[in-house]
């Protein structure tokens, strides 16, 4: 005669405990995040509101050599470690310095190599940080094509990763966040570089891409809240904000019920010579941007505060006498090294629920 199941049977306890200590061992060796700890509660804003952060963090590749790009850069770091690991200490301090000391509660990073190299960065800030502000939300998508610099982001709020996507070979990357009810839309790219002779075209090709996706989502709702940021790789006064990205600094033009509607472009109202991202041969420039939708200036839900809006260049993050971003450089480079060549951008940003 069959017995009958008893959980509290040692001929049944043993054997089933097994088991299932075999089977979290396997979910952490084939899927890791299906065996993960639940996510830590997401922290409440102070009365401040939320850190964004956007930075250009030159060339953060990870510490693995992949045979398949075929870049100096990329293959120094690959057979250097130590360099990976002190880059990414440098970027951690210094992003460890915002926020009264608790880094920016949704970063927005482009030229990361892959998802190995934001890790990397995300491990150093939560090895310094308490736990209660570590984090947890980590998004990126591999992108194959060209250098391998893509965008990611690394946030602490809550994430809808159903909802993440990417545009093609373009190095845009959609977020959707959530605090407290309120959605937040992410759209952090990096555009096509300067050098060659047909950026422009490429560049004006990724601000319409991107004012479309914007377009779409407000076609359900105008005030939908979007934030919009990266190294564009242009300046605010440039055809491929003003005329394809429809961006403008007069939050005024940017109001839901404006047709067409305008984006507002926070960085516009930026000082170059105080307060620009980048120096090129001895001329400052922002190239680095936050630009918000409408929906960001209206009182419910999100709310940004553009006289929040900051360049962060303390004088540990200038190098030489013009007062340069340290970048870190490659192999030719020489110590003293810092952690960018960007200058990173910074703003508040409230919920409303």
């Amino acid at each position: 005669m069959p017995r009958r199941f008893d959980p509290w049977n040692n001929d049944w306890l043993i054997p089933g405990l097994v088991m299932i200590m075999l089977a979290v061992l396997g979910l952490w060796l084939v899927r890791p995040e299906l065996a993960r700890i639940p996510h830590l509660p997401e922290p409440l804003p102070g009365a401040e509101g939320y850190l964004f952060c956007t930075w250009n963090v030159e060339n953060l590749f990870d510490d693995q050599d992949d045979l398949r790009n075929h870049d100096d850069d990329e293959d120094w770091f690959g057979h250097n470690p130590d360099a990976v690991y002190k880059k990414v200490y440098l970027l951690a301090g210094a992003l460890i310095a915002q926020n009264d000391g608790k880094g920016p509660d949704i970063l927005a990073l482009v030229e990361v190599e892959n998802r190995h190299a934001v890790e990397l960065l995300r491990d150093t800030l939560n090895a310094m940080l308490p736990t209660e502000w570590h984090y947890e939300g980590l998004i990126h998508r591999d992108n194959i094509t060209n250098r391998r610099i893509e965008p990611a982001i690394l946030t602490r709020l809550s994430v809808r990763d159903d909802l993440t996507r990417t545009f093609g070979i373009r190095r845009i990357l959609e977020a959707h966040l959530e605090s407290q009810g309120a959605p937040l839309v992410v759209l952090v790219s990096h555009w096509t570089s300067r050098l060659g002779d047909d950026g422009d075209d490429k560049r004006a090709a990724y601000a319409d891409v991107l004012y479309s996706e914007f377009v779409e989502l407000a076609r359900g709702d105008p005030a939908v809240d979007v934030l919009l940021s990266g190294d564009f790789n242009d300046e605010p006064d440039d055809s491929s904000l003003r005329e394809h990205l429809h961006t403008t600094d007069d939050p005024s033009q940017a109001r839901p019920w404006v047709f067409p509607l305008r984006l507002f472009n926070l960085t516009a109202r930026l000082d170059p010579n105080r307060q620009g991202t980048y120096l090129y041969n001895g001329r400052w420039q922002i190239l680095d941007h936050i630009v918000a939708s409408p929906g960001l200036l209206e009182p419910a839900g999100w709310v940004v505060l553009p006289d929040s809006l900051r360049t962060e260049n303390a004088p540990e993050l200038r190098f030489g006498r013009n007062r340069r971003p340290w970048r870190f450089g490659g192999p030719k480079n020489a110590d003293p090294r810092g952690p960018s060549d960007h200058f990173a951008v910074t703003v508040r940003l409230q919920v409303h629920p």
